[in-house]
């Protein structure tokens, strides 16, 4: 398992890329068809639905639209880098990977599901794929047969 380890992890990062599109791809759709409210309901399934606004004023409404803009790159980010460095265990794939996956999923974790705006069952999958997708990474970077391989 050690010899794919890294390929395990680079799965696990274009997966994680994959629900980023999806959810940033949602949000915009939301936000154009229905309104920015409809997106704070989609984001803040842990709250009271009586407590979520019914409208939202425009630079509210284009900040939301930036957010998911940034999810569904994010995303991209992650499955171009997964599947071009990661699955070949590039030092440099993993890096950037770890980086900018962990900087947007932690932030998530800690602005969004720790403080119960969304519900734990509704957004712990990015959590649940961006964990393992840097053990198993840093698995394979550990076991490289090379320093030298990029």
């Amino acid at each position: 398992m050690k010899e794919n380890a890294h390929k395990i992890g680079a799965v696990l990062y274009i997966l994680w890329g994959g629900l980023h599109i999806y959810f940033g791809v949602w949000m915009l759709y939301a936000l154009y068809t229905e309104g920015a409210a409809a997106v704070i309901a989609i984001v803040g399934s842990g709250v009271p639905a009586s407590t979520l606004p019914v409208s939202l004023d425009p630079v509210t409404a284009a900040t939301i639209g930036q957010h998911a803009w940034n999810i569904l790159w994010f995303g991209f980010f992650a499955v171009v880098v997964g599947a071009l460095l990661n699955w070949k265990n590039s030092l440099a794939g993993y890096w950037a990977n770890l980086v900018v996956v962990s900087a947007a999923d932690s932030g998530f974790v800690v602005a969004i599901l720790l403080p119960g705006y969304i519900a734990i069952s509704d957004g712990i999958e990015g959590p649940l794929l961006w964990i393992p997708a840097v053990i198993f990474s840093t698995i394979g970077i550990l076991n490289r047969k090379s320093a030298q391989e990029i």
